[in-house]
C-alpha cells in the first residue's frame, strides 16, 4: 500500500507522533491533551537529548557528561545504581548508557499540526475505526500508535491476549533553578538507597530531579512535582509478539511506550520510522 494513497492516524502527538508526521505529512495525529504544550516542537526537553541528530531539521550538538555519585561511572557504582531502581537484571548496554563523556543532539521539529482534545474510546479493530468520547468517528486505512502499548490494548474491542501484566513505575520529577549553569548536559546517577532522587539532571540553569517515590517541593521554589506514567516500564515477554500481531490489522506501534521497548532511543525511534516508511512505501 502506498502511503500518498492511505488515510494515516496516529494516536499520540508528542515527539515520536511528530517523527512520524515529519517522515510522511499526510499523518493525521490525534492527541487526548487539551492543549499543546509548550515545549512540543524541541527534542530536548528537560532530562532528554539525542544520540543523533534528526535528518533534514535543524540541530545542534553539545557535550554529555555522566556520572554516579558525582564520581565517574564504574561497573560497581552502576550496579549499585541499577539495583536501586530494581533493574540490576535488564538487558541494555550498561557501557553505552553510561558513557563518562559523549555527544548529544538536540533537533528543532517543524511545527505540528495536532489535533488536540481528540480521546479515543474504542478502536475497532477489524473495521479500521476510532470512536471518540464526543461521539465522533474516525476511519482509517492505517492506524500508528505512540501511546503506551497496554493503554491502547485496553481501547481495542478485541484486544490481543495478555497472559502477564505489564510492569511499570512513575516517575516523580522536581526541578529548580540553578545559580551555576551549565553547558550542555550533566546526568548524576545517585545509587545511594537513602536519597530519594535515583537521578540529577543539569541542563543549562535548571537542575531536573527524577525519583520513583513520591516527592515534596518543600524546599524547591520554582517547581511543582509532576508525575510522567508509565514512566520506567519493564520488559514483557509478550510485547514483541503483540506488536507484530496488531500489524496484520494495519496497526503500526513505534517508540518506547508505543512498542514497550525499555532500551529503545528516540534515534532508534527515527531508524524504526524510517524503515517502516521504505517498506510500506513499495
Amino acid at each position: 500500500m502506498r502511503l500518498h494513497f492511505a488515510h494515516v492516524v496516529c494516536l499520540g502527538g508528542g515527539m515520536v507522533g511528530q517523527l512520524l508526521q515529519l517522515s510522511v505529512p499526510s499523518v493525521r495525529l490525534l492527541d487526548s491533551r487539551r492543549q499543546a504544550p509548550k515545549d512540543h516542537l524541541d527534542t530536548r526537553v528537560g532530562p532528554q537529548y539525542l544520540w543523533e541528530p534528526i535528518p533534514d531539521c535543524p540541530s545542534e550538538r553539545f557535550w554529555v557528561r555522566t556520572l554516579v555519585d558525582s564520581c565517574p561511572p564504574t561497573r560497581a557504582s552502576i550496579l549499585a545504581y541499577k539495583k536501586k531502581i530494581g533493574k540490576e537484571q535488564d538487558g541494555g548496554d550498561w557501557g553505552l548508557q553510561f558513557q563518562p563523556k559523549m555527544v548529544g543532539w538536540r533537533s528543532e521539529l517543524p511545527v505540528p499540526r495536532v489535533e488536540y482534545n481528540r480521546q479515543v474510546t474504542k478502536i475497532l479493530v477489524t473495521e479500521r475505526s476510532l470512536l471518540f468520547r464526543d461521539g465522533s468517528r474516525i476511519d482509517y486505512d492505517l492506524l500508528l500508535s505512540t501511546i503506551p502499548l497496554p493503554a491502547f490494548i485496553a481501547l481495542c474491542d478485541v484486544p490481543p491476549l495478555v497472559h502477564t501484566p505489564f510492569r511499570s513505575d512513575p516517575i516523580h520529577m522536581l526541578s529548580e533553578k540553578d545559580n551555576v549553569p551549565v553547558r550542555g548536559m550533566i546526568f548524576n546517577y545517585i545509587s545511594r538507597p537513602e536519597v530519594p532522587f535515583y537521578r540529577e539532571t543539569y541542563v543549562e540553569d535548571r537542575i531536573y530531579y527524577e525519583s520513583l517515590t513520591e516527592i515534596t517541593a518543600t524546599k524547591f521554589k520554582h517547581s511543582d512535582p509532576v508525575i510522567l506514567n508509565p514512566g520506567k516500564i519493564h520488559p514483557h515477554a509478550e510485547s514483541e509478539r503483540i506488536v507484530k500481531g496488531l500489524q496484520h490489522f494495519g496497526i503500526h506501534c513505534f517508540g518506547r511506550y508505543g512498542t514497550w521497548r525499555p532500551d529503545e532511543l528516540a534515534h532508534q525511534t527515527w531508524q524504526q520510522i524510517a524503515a517502516w516508511r521504505m517498506e510500506v512505501d513499495t
